[in-house]
């Protein structure tokens, strides 16, 4: 009995060992990186849209 615990144990880890390439995947596309040009650019831009909200 002990043998199939430890087997249903071994499969779900081997599981998500299978799945979590395909969650840093999904992640990396999902979150742009801090050297995209369009969301430094838009990172540019809501930081001058803050300075002008901050003078008035």
């Amino acid at each position: 009995m002990l043998g199939g615990i430890d087997t249903a144990l071994f499969f779900k880890g081997l599981g998500g060992f299978l799945v979590l390439p395909f969650i840093i995947l999904l992640l990396r596309w999902a979150f742009p990186s801090k050297k995209d040009p369009q969301a430094k650019a838009h990172r540019k831009a809501l930081k001058k849209s803050l300075r002008e909200l901050n003078r008035k």
